[in-house]
């Protein structure tokens, strides 16, 4: 347990503590319910929700003005072959191949194919996400309460996303001080410290309360708009090609969800991020 991480922590946690949930179990649950046991028809109702959630954004096309750059790229963002065999040697040789079936041991061998920045596209492969539905409670009763969609984005992706690391240091100085979501080494432990301090020295003095109002923003992730989101990058001086980049990585997304061995049909939704273990740069956009 000393050498585990966080999430190795957590899960021998939840364990010991009988809190461990069995998703299949409440998934078939679930499709028993909504879809007399069909978990085909399920895994395809559950997608075609999780996308109509941003039917009402505009979206992106190659008609925004961050794709129309001529400019020469910069070296300072050059991807070095170097730079990038360091990035696919964390990868591990039995991760999961999902949704593009690259295995990992291939791009560990094959770190050059990931020169997308100088090129300005990236492969539709990486903009596919397998969604797992991981429900929130224990007994499930609704698709569109109770279940919160987990993205599996393609190996490659994640690399290439780990080492674009000039986005956070672009917006570092345009974000709050007091942000602690998205921010690297930061967690809820430092919101919660903040906040026990602020309420502590403003109680200090003889008869004085506080009044907390906490806000809660629904389907966070998966309304991130686009057109927006660029404009926001852009007037905070994001590189012209970065931002091309960021651009290609948000438009024509697809995703499916799989329930066991059962995959929906592909859907494109119109905004937000994808989230989840995987996807690197979507704790950076939700900033």
């Amino acid at each position: 347990m000393h050498k585990s991480g966080s999430h190795d922590w957590w899960k021998h946690m939840k364990t010991i503590m009988g809190l461990k949930t069995n998703c299949k179990s409440c998934m078939q649950s679930l499709a028993n319910k909504a879809t007399d046991g069909d978990c085909g028809l399920m895994a395809n109702t559950m997608n075609d929700f999780f996308v109509s959630v941003s039917d009402h954004l505009h979206r992106l096309n190659k008609s925004h003005k961050v794709f129309d750059v001529n400019e020469e790229l910069s070296d300072q963002y050059v991807i070095s072959v170097c730079t990038t065999f360091k990035a696919l040697e964390s990868v591990k040789a039995n991760k999961a191949t999902v949704p593009d079936n690259i295995p990992a041991w291939v791009l560990r061998n094959y770190g050059n194919v990931l020169n997308s920045l100088k090129e300005g596209v990236l492969p539709m492969e990486w903009k596919m996400a397998n969604v797992i539905p991981l429900p929130k409670t224990s007994s499930p009763v609704s698709i569109e309460k109770d279940i919160r969609p987990i993205s599996l984005t393609p190996i490659a992706a994640k690399v290439f996303e780990s080492i674009i690391k000039w986005v956070d240091k672009t917006i570092e100085g345009e974000i709050d001080a007091k942000q602690f979501g998205g921010i690297s080494g930061t967690s809820t432990t430092d919101v919660l410290v903040e906040l026990v301090h602020m309420w502590y020295k403003a109680t200090d003095k003889l008869n004085s309360y506080v009044r907390v109002v906490m806000l809660d923003f629904s389907k966070a992730f998966d309304l991130i708009n686009h057109h927006l989101l660029l404009d926001k990058l852009q007037s905070y001086g994001l590189p012209a090609h970065i931002l091309i980049r960021m651009a290609t990585f948000l438009s024509d997304r697809a995703q499916r969800v799989k329930i066991g061995n059962e995959y929906s049909h592909s859907g494109h939704p119109n905004g937000g991020v994808p989230q989840g273990p995987g996807p690197k740069s979507s704790p950076c956009l939700h900033k």
